[in-house]
């Protein structure tokens, strides 16, 4: 009968080496077996075991002739746990092998449309003060456009939005970290900033201004138009060129459907924003902003460890 309580003492004497043996002979299914895949010797393995079992407080294992064994019933439940120390040992050894090893190397990230660019620039500052001998290359650009780079290889991973593709790459896999609704922005002095509360019908005769490679934007504004029983807007510029489209924003009475993250990205010499939020909720189109990587692909110890300080600066931002 095994015992029904054991002293603290004798568990924190069981070793490491004592459970990856326990293991090593219940599934090789004998004591030859294991012992000389170990490396040592048959008596020495017997005797790990036994003594294992005194600690623990019962028989963990059947043995039979020829030296051939089976996990008992309280072996079998010991194995669970052997095996979840063994696997969290492994894990830890793991990462603190790419902590110290991430002084040096590449990361190439994407930073999409959705990403908080304050708390990105905040994380590489203190990644690079600390790991100085890191090469850091940053790629600004639409989430679609960054997706096709990182399944090619060209990037590590990115900070963007899956979801705002509808055409997104097999093998992505994407971690959601926050999310936020797009606002409609103009320039300053457009004739709808004048208006407390506009409505959609007071932005039916302007010209919309929306990514080229993401067709479903158009879509979204139409429909909100539609859905109101107004006539959608009879004027788009489609365009991928950040730095045009502010322009153009700037320079005549455009309206563009954003990202309140990408919105608040250029300021004026007096670090006032040049575009700004129109005060309608509609239309809109929920965007998430996500650590993205492609599965099966392993990171370099740098890139690991700045995926996750972006996380968990996320989190302490955002939250869960």
């Amino acid at each position: 009968m095994p015992k029904t309580t054991i002293k603290k003492s004798k568990i924190a004497d069981i070793q490491y080496k004592q459970l990856e043996r326990f293991v090593e002979i219940v599934e090789r299914g004998g004591l030859a077996d294991a012992a000389k895949n170990l490396g040592i010797t048959q008596q020495a393995l017997g005797m790990s075991l036994a003594k294992l079992e005194s600690m623990v407080g019962t028989t963990l294992v059947n043995r039979s002739r020829g030296n051939q064994t089976s996990a008992t019933e309280y072996g079998e439940v010991f194995l669970l746990y052997a095996r979840s120390q063994i696997n969290g040992m492994e894990e830890a050894v793991h990462h603190m092998h790419a902590l110290m090893g991430a002084r040096a190397g590449k990361v190439e990230i994407g930073v999409g449309e959705t990403c908080d660019v304050e708390l990105i620039a905040q994380v590489l500052l203190t990644f690079h003060q600390q790991r100085p001998d890191v090469e850091i290359n940053i790629i600004e650009d639409y989430s679609e456009a960054l997706l096709n780079q990182l399944t090619e290889g060209r990037i590590d991973f990115l900070c963007g939005s899956v979801s705002a593709s509808n055409t997104a790459p097999r093998g992505i896999v994407e971690e959601q970290l926050y999310s936020l609704q797009d606002i409609i922005v103009a320039r300053e002095k457009h004739p709808v900033m004048k208006l407390k509360r506009p409505k959609l019908k007071d932005l039916q005769g302007y010209t919309w201004l929306v990514p080229r490679r993401r067709p479903s934007d158009w879509h979204v504004i139409r429909n909100a138009f539609i859905t109101e029983g107004l006539e959608a807007p009879a004027h788009v510029i489609r365009s991928d060129a950040p730095e045009v489209g502010t322009q153009l924003m700037l320079s005549s009475d455009f309206l563009f459907m954003t990202s309140p993250a990408m919105a608040g990205r250029s300021y004026d010499a007096n670090h006032r924003p040049i575009l700004h939020k129109v005060n309608i909720d509609r239309p809109t189109v929920t965007r998430h902003a996500s650590l993205v990587s492609m599965s099966g692909r392993k990171l370099n110890p740098a890139a690991e460890v700045l995926m996750d300080e972006i996380r968990r600066s996320a989190l302490e931002l955002h939250g869960s």
